[in-house]
């Protein structure tokens, strides 16, 4: 019987006898055991055998006729592929002399015919044990030599990014008190040559020492703190850090990681860039105060014109005989002053916005929307149109900034639905995560976490509308979408709304259809 399932197989067993009745009977003992067993009655064919499926093992007779055991054992010995397979003799022969020079050509037990078959199984699973931890040594050690030379080729990867880098990096691990266990300082594990000379050190200086502390409450005692934070919250931070070392002074942004429990910090020399950046924020502050005080002192001067103007009217219409052209003059000149004072106004809001400090309160902005509808109204007592306005809107915003907003989007609504029938104006309130949100949210390239939880305010009307194609140009300063023939205006309110909305540090976006209407929608995420 010859048992050959693998899942209970114990080892592949090659038995070479010349005499059948041996190779029956010891088969049979191994096949009943759960070992797979080969046969070969010669010691050419046994050699065949073993290199074609090399065996776990070998029990090999030594008296077999043209080629001995001997033989046998030193050719497979010598052959590479199967020097590595343990072979037991069993043999009639019982001399100390034999025994010895089997172990010579290379045999590993020698077992004396007669035998017990306890003896047998126990010699061949011992040998297959053996060659079982070998070959599991080898896999291991295999395995080892390619972990570290991928680990080898990793460091030198590593070094190689890490020394041409034109960014400091650095790797530190945290440094806790025995008692407390609080961060009381940092220990630098890897360092690159970058971030070395931007401390003013050497990279034998920083490596494996104490003192990360010390090094950044020269820069600025916040940022050890926030590292501090970093490694207790897993929260990552960046910053531009101020570094003045000797006579130089640096600009650096650093990025900082949690790793392990310790960071990562990757620090990029950013001198250049901030100097343009705060040579420019400088000119444009003295852009901004320069265009103010022209604005100022020219409104000035318009208002002079504009109160000459208006006695010279006065003046011209007691004249007897006063023609139409000589009145239509002067309108001419009034309308360009109040024109251009309006203009100077919004520029001047524009310069002021820019600087304004947001003081945020909690208020209803349904009432203030009611009240801005009420003042519009009873300027134009005559004009029919229906407000709707949503209820009980509460925010947490600056009102008075808001409230400009607020009135410029309204008196838009307002003017461009002079021309309509049956004007409407609406606002309310899109809920967060609702599907209309999710629908309206579409409408701006804004990242959804930027605005999570927020609500969606609008003013609606069903106006004159304008083409989605000029909604680049909407909020841009001076740029009107309709002929000054047909509306009013500066072009200006639309900018300084912007201008607020994102001194909340919001957003605002709209959509229109050409002669059915607009919606500004707006989103605040200081609330």
């Amino acid at each position: 019987m010859n048992n050959n399932n693998n899942s209970d197989n114990k080892g592949d067993i090659l038995i070479v006898d010349d005499l059948p009745d041996n190779l029956r009977v010891l088969s049979q003992i191994l096949v009943e055991k759960n070992y797979h067993v080969r046969k070969a009655i010669n010691g050419k064919t046994a050699i065949r055998a073993a290199q074609l499926a090399i065996p776990d093992l070998i029990l090999l007779d030594i008296k077999m006729p043209e080629m001995d055991g001997y033989e046998v054992c030193k050719y497979l010995k010598l052959d590479e592929i199967t020097a590595d397979i343990p072979i037991i003799f069993i043999s009639a022969l019982d001399d100390t002399i034999d025994k010895i020079k089997a172990f010579e050509v290379g045999g590993v037990d020698y077992i004396t015919k007669p035998f017990q078959v306890e003896e047998v199984i126990a010699r061949i699973e011992s040998q297959l044990t053996i060659q079982r931890q070998k070959k599991q040594l080898k896999k291991e050690i295999e395995q080892r030599k390619y972990t570290e030379e991928i680990l080898h080729q990793s460091r030198s990867v590593l070094s190689s990014v890490l020394n041409s880098s034109l960014d400091g990096i650095a790797a530190i691990e945290a440094l806790r008190d025995n008692n407390t266990g609080e961060i009381i300082d940092f220990r630098c594990l890897i360092v690159n040559p970058v971030i070395a000379r931007a401390f003013g050190k050497n990279k034998t200086d920083l490596i494996g020492k104490i003192g990360i502390k010390q090094i950044f409450n020269k820069i600025n005692d916040k940022v050890f703190y926030s590292l501090i934070e970093v490694v207790e919250t897993g929260k990552s931070f960046s910053q531009d850090v101020y570094y003045k070392y000797n006579s130089l002074k640096y600009w650096f942004h650093l990025t900082v990681v949690k790793l392990g429990d310790g960071l990562s910090l990757t620090v990029r020399n950013i001198t250049t860039r901030k100097e343009t950046e705060l040579e420019l924020q400088k000119i444009n502050q003295d852009l901004e105060t320069f265009s103010y005080s022209i604005a100022h002192d020219l409104r000035n001067y318009i208002n002079n014109i504009n109160v000459s103007s208006c006695l010279l009217k006065e003046e011209i219409e007691a004249t007897p005989n006063v023609s139409e052209d000589q009145l239509e003059l002067i309108n001419i000149i009034n309308d360009s002053c109040e024109r251009t004072i309006n203009v100077l106004e919004g520029i001047t809001e524009l310069s002021r916005l820019k600087y304004e400090p947001i003081k945020p309160t909690s208020f209803n902005l349904s009432q203030l929307t009611k009240e801005i509808f009420t003042y519009l109204q009873s300027s134009q007592p005559k004009r029919k149109i229906e407000f709707i306005i949503q209820e009980d809107i509460t925010v947490t915003a600056d009102i008075k900034l808001l409230n400009v907003a607020l009135e410029n989007l309204i008196k838009n609504a307002w003017k461009y639905t002079q021309q309509t029938p049956e004007p409407k104006i609406e606002f309310g309130e899109i809920k967060y995560n609702t599907k209309l949100w999710e629908e309206k949210i579409k409408l701006t390239n804004i990242s959804l976490t930027e605005i999570i939880e927020k609500n969606i305010y609008f003013i609606k009307d069903n106006g004159i509308g304008f083409d989605d194609q000029n909604i680049d140009k909407l909020f841009t300063p001076f740029k009107k979408l309709h002929q000054d023939s047909q509306f009013e205006g500066t072009g200006i309110g639309l900018s300084i709304v912007k201008r607020i909305i994102e001194l909340h540090d919001g957003i605002i976006w709209a959509e229109s259809e050409l002669n059915k209407g607009s919606t500004f929608y707006f989103i605040l995420s200081q609330e």
